[in-house]
C-alpha cells in the first residue's frame, strides 16, 4: 500500500475516532447539564417556600450576626458540670481562682456533705477566712461565674480589725471576715473532665467603695472656713426681701445676700413670709439647712 494511501486511512480512521468522542462527550455533558439545571430549579423553589414560611430567611446577615453573639455569649457565660468532684478537686480549683484573680486573700476549706438532686449530684463546702473587700469580690464573682458550675448558697461579710503587722499602731485598710458556703456539681454519665488551667478571664466591675467604710464623719475643722461668719454664733436683727442683718459675736452688724458664703457654707435664701433666713451648711460632706428666725427683741 502505497505510503500517502496509508497516511490518509490512519487519519481518516484517527478523524472519525475524534468525532465520536466529541458527539459522546457532549451528549454526556449536556444530559449533566440538563440534570444541574432541574437540581438547581427544585433547590431554589424549596428555597423559595423556605423564604415564604420563614420570613427571617430573607435576613441571613443579621441571623449569622446574633447566632455569634449567641456563641460568644456561651462561651463566656455557659457553664459546665464535670463527671466527677472531690475536695482536692475543690480546693486546688479555688486555689486557682485564688492566684489568677485575688492574690490576697486567705482562707480555710472544709467539706461539709454530699447530696443528689434527681441524677444531678453536688458537693457542699463552706470556707472562712479574712480579706480585702475588694479581693474577695473578685473571688466571689469568679467563682459563680466562671466555668464550672458552682452555685454559692449562702455568704457572711463583716469588718474585721488587722493590725499592720509593720506600723505599730496603724490598723490595715478594708479588711473583712467572711464565711461562704457553695454547691460544686458533677454527673458520673457526663464523659468530660475539666482542666483548672481553662478559667475564664472574667473582668468583673469593681466595687466603687467598701460599704463598710463610714461615710459620713464628725464635724471637719478648717482653718479658712472658720475665717467667715459662723452661723452658729449670729443672730438675725433686720432683714429685707433682698438682704438680711446679723449682729456677731463682738457686736459687729453685718449684711448678707443670697448666695454670700459663710463658715462652711452659704445663704441660700430669705424666706420674707415666715421671716427667716435659710443657710446651707456642710461641716460632715453632706449640705444641711440651717434656718435664723429675725429676732424681734
Amino acid at each position: 500500500m502505497p505510503y500517502a494511501i496509508r497516511n490518509s486511512l490512519i487519519l481518516t480512521v484517527l478523524l472519525i475516532f475524534v468525532i465520536v468522542f466529541t458527539v459522546s462527550h457532549n451528549s454526556r455533558i449536556t444530559k449533566e447539564k440538563e440534570q444541574l439545571e432541574l437540581t438547581y430549579n427544585s433547590l431554589l423553589e424549596q428555597l423559595k417556600n423556605l423564604k415564604l414560611t420563614n420570613p427571617d430567611y430573607n435576613d441571613i446577615d443579621r441571623i449569622t450576626k446574633e447566632y455569634e453573639v449567641l456563641r460568644l455569649n456561651d462561651l463566656r457565660n455557659g457553664k459546665i458540670i464535670p463527671n466527677d468532684n472531690n475536695p482536692t478537686l475543690s480546693y486546688l480549683y479555688l486555689l486557682n481562682i485564688s492566684d489568677k484573680f485575688a492574690p490576697e486573700i486567705d482562707f480555710q476549706f472544709a467539706f461539709v456533705n454530699r447530696s443528689a438532686i434527681n441524677n444531678i449530684n453536688f458537693n457542699t463546702y463552706q470556707i472562712t477566712g479574712t480579706a480585702n473587700i475588694f479581693s474577695l469580690y473578685k473571688f466571689i464573682y469568679n467563682l459563680e461565674r466562671n466555668i464550672i458550675l458552682y452555685t454559692i448558697e449562702r455568704i457572711s461579710i463583716s469588718e474585721e480589725i488587722v493590725e499592720d503587722e509593720l506600723i505599730e499602731g496603724k490598723t490595715v485598710p478594708n479588711m473583712v471576715s467572711f464565711t461562704i458556703s457553695f454547691k460544686a456539681y458533677f454527673n458520673k454519665d457526663i464523659p468530660q473532665t475539666i482542666e483548672n488551667s481553662n478559667l475564664r478571664n472574667l473582668k468583673p466591675q469593681y466595687l466603687v467603695y467598701n460599704p463598710f467604710y463610714r461615710r459620713i464623719h464628725e464635724p471637719r475643722v478648717d482653718p479658712e472656713e472658720e475665717t467667715y461668719i459662723n452661723v452658729d454664733y449670729i443672730s438675725l436683727i433686720g432683714m429685707t426681701p433682698e438682704k438680711i442683718f446679723i449682729r456677731t459675736t463682738s457686736e459687729e452688724i453685718v449684711t448678707l445676700a443670697p448666695g454670700e458664703k459663710v463658715a462652711y457654707g452659704y445663704l441660700d435664701k430669705i424666706d420674707w413670709n415666715e421671716q427667716a433666713a435659710i443657710f446651707k451648711i456642710n461641716k460632715t460632706g453632706v449640705y444641711t439647712d440651717q434656718t435664723l428666725y429675725l429676732n424681734k427683741e
